[in-house]
This record gives structure tokens, sequence and C-alpha cells, in this order.
């Protein structure tokens, strides 16, 4: 790798080149193997599946060939990836005394160009300022807040707080985003609301509580991540009344040994990319593989705990496997669910037993959930004098608060969320 870049590239950094297939292009690529080392430099035409090479590699920087010959061709797909992949940078790499397709490149939407009639000094320099700014949009593209529901026993109300809590932000989102919608964007570009991940076992347990069955599944999202763009977030992923989206497990499926980490931590940080705000059930008995990997890249973690010592008991091993596996403690909060304020048990005691900062008690509410989820439904933010709403509406309130300052939030706006909700729903 030439000198000038040697300090900003090393083994994962990638550059992908993706070129008409003509003898003009074999000569450009030789020429960026001179700029940039052929061992980071990878090759694919614009007819060989090159969005999903893309998908695959996830390069820092692609190189887009353009020529007259492909100039329509190569814009398209500029476009194509700019709505999937906004953190990569896109440069276009041609002639400059041929200013149409210079002129094209640009309107396209890339970054920058490379002039093949120019020096290699000035190529290399341009690629270190590229590589400076890839590395700054890499750590700073928007990614949604990451909410995550967590608990050490079974039969605490984690995939249920989990189901209330994300069809309770869908609402707001949805409301803000029917108001606030930007006349640039476009079906590629606008983020989607809510994504609600259940990761808990037994698995789909929020399907049945959303009344949404789940076609396309989490390990179905995994084997097609070559492919997973923002498309097939909105239209692949079951979608309940209120237009929350929802991604479970499949149920009653054993988890493949080999599913790869990196795969996971790609889904997750690819639908952040998507969503305005992804919440994630990790239940009681989720897979280990995931649990730590789904809470490193957590905004905030809630633990579920009842007024019984068997759960403090449990919840207090649980959180030392956590700080075992470098879960930052400073993003665990708890929530004391089916609280009894007339047990001798209270949730200060159990907050301090645990060493955890009381975020929210649940109140207990079994007979009115039951009651909801029987018919197929669950607790409506409208219902504001029922305890558990009230409970479940503070918590989405604080989650908009604090990630989302430009959501309306309160009993008025979840009130008017929920009519645009039903105004909206096709």
């Amino acid at each position: 790798i030439p000198a000038v870049l040697q300090t900003f590239t090393d083994a994962q950094t990638h550059f992908l080149f993706i070129h008409a297939g003509t003898r003009e292009s074999a000569l450009v690529n030789i020429w960026l193997q001179s700029v940039l080392g052929s061992d980071n430099l990878h090759a694919t035409s614009f007819v060989d599946n090159a969005l999903e090479q893309l998908m695959q590699l996830m390069p820092h920087i692609v190189l887009v060939d353009f020529e007259s010959t492909s100039t329509e061709t190569a814009s398209e797909l500029v476009v194509q990836m700019r709505g999937q992949l906004p953190q990569v940078l896109i440069v276009a790499v041609g002639r400059s005394r041929d200013p149409q397709c210079m002129l094209a490149a640009l309107r396209a939407g890339v970054q920058d160009f490379l002039d093949v009639d120019g020096s290699l000094q000035s190529a290399q320099q341009t690629m270190k300022d590229l590589l400076r700014r890839s590395s700054s949009i890499q750590s700073s593209v928007s990614c949604a807040p990451l909410s995550v529901i967590l608990s050490a026993r079974a039969g605490l109300g984690a995939s249920l707080l989990a189901s209330h809590l994300a069809c309770y932000l869908q609402q707001s989102l949805r409301m803000h985003s029917a108001e606030s919608s930007p006349s640039t964007a476009t079906y590629e570009t606008a983020k989607l609301d809510g994504l609600l991940i259940d990761l808990g076992h037994p698995s789909g347990d929020c399907s049945l509580y959303l009344n949404t069955p789940s076609e396309f599944d989490f390990m179905q999202a995994l084997g097609n991540l070559h492919r997973f763009d923002r498309r097939l977030a909105s239209s692949g992923l079951s979608r309940h009344i209120n237009g929350l989206r929802l991604l479970s497990l499949p149920r009653k499926a054993d988890i493949p040994s080999d599913t790869s980490r990196s795969d996971t931590e790609g889904l997750l940080q690819r639908l952040r990319q998507f969503f305005r705000h992804v919440v994630v059930d990790l239940g009681a008995s989720s897979p280990a593989l995931w649990t730590s990997d789904v809470m490193r890249h957590a905004s905030n973690i809630w633990v579920l705990c009842d007024q019984s010592v068997p759960s403090v008991v449990s919840t207090t091993e649980m959180l030392q496997q956590l700080s075992a596996q470098k879960i930052a403690s400073e993003r665990l909060q708890l929530i004391v669910s089916r609280y009894d304020s007339q047990l001798e048990l209270s949730a200060q005691q159990i907050a301090q037993q645990l060493d955890l900062p009381l975020l929210a008690v649940v109140p207990e509410c079994r007979r009115e959930l039951a009651h909801a989820v029987n018919q197929g439904q669950l607790l409506s933010s409208e219902q504001r004098r029922d305890p558990y709403v009230q409970a479940v509406t503070k918590l989405s309130t604080s989650l908009l608060s604090a990630h989302h300052p430009g959501v309306a939030v309160g009993p008025e706006s979840a009130s008017s969320a929920s009519m645009s909700a039903r105004l909206l729903t096709p």
C-alpha cells in the first residue's frame, strides 16, 4: 500500500471498484491498484450482482466507473447505494477530459471524483482525505436508539412490556413522521419508524401478543444479510396495524451453532440505519450469543425483576454474568414488574439489593392484560386511567425525551398519535 495511505488502512479496510467490464475499465483497475494496493481493492462489474457483493463486503469506500458507455448505469447504481448504505462513501473514477461523465457523477451524488489522467500522488492524497472522512462517517452515521428489555426469569412480563412499549413509541413516532417528513425524503431514504425484535424464549410471544404473524423471521434475515436493504425492511418484515414492524425468532426452532456473531451485529447495525427506534425483547432465556452482542450496542437496558426472593437472587446472578461480559453498568436500570404496594419487599429495597437505579414500577395487572391478550389486543394508550398503561406511557415518554426530542410527548400527543395511526392505517 502506498506510504501516504499506510496509516489509514489495515486488513479490515476494503475498497470496491464497480466497473463497466470494458477494456478501459481494465486499465482503470490497474491504475487503482497503483493508487491503493491490490490487497485491499476488490472489483466487480455492473452486471455481476454488484449490490449483492457490496452488501457482503461492506467496503469503506466504493469506486464507481464513470465512462461514456456506462454513465447512465453508473448513475442509477450510485442513487441505489446512497439509499441503502448511507454510511459508505461513493467515489467516481473517470477522466477529467470527459466533462459529461464528471457532471453525471456529481449529479448522481458521489462524494468525490478521481481523475485517471491526474497524478498518483494527487489521487493518493484524495483517498487519504476520504478515508479520514469515512472513519468519521462510520462513527457518526445515524443509528436508531436500541432499547433492550431483559429479565432473569420467565413470567415477569418482559414480552408484554416490550410489545406495549414498542406500540406506544410507534404511535408517537408515526404521528411525528406524518407531520414533519421533509419534502426531499424519498421512499429509499426516509426512515421507518419503530421496530420490535423478539429474541426471547419461548420464541414468538410478541407476535402472539400483537396478533401479527411473522412470515419472515430473524434467522431468515441473517441468511439474507447480503441483500437486506431498506426495501426489504419495509416490505418483508411483519407489520402491526399501527405500522410497527416485527422481527422474531422462528417458533420452536433450534438455533444453529454456527451462527456468526459478525452477521448478528451486522444485521442489528443495518436495521438501526433503517428505523428510528428499535426495541429488543431478550426475555429470560435468549441465547447467550445474542444477549451479549445485543447489549453491547444497546442505548439503554431495562432489567425486570418482581417482588420475590427467587427473582432477586436470579437477577443478581444475571447481573454478575453481565459484568463478566463487560456490559456497561451505567446503561442498566431496574423496572420492578407486577408491583404490589402491599407486599413487604418494596421497589426501593429491590433496587438497593441489586445496586441498580430504579427507573419505574409496573403494577400487577394480570387480569386486564389477560383479557386484552385473549382478544388479540394490547391495552390501548387511550386507557389513561389504567395503571399499566400509565406506567408504560411514562417509559415511552422517557425514551422519546432522551432520544427523540423533536417528538411531542404527553397524554394529548399520545391521543393524537393514536388517532393519526387509525387514519393512516391502510
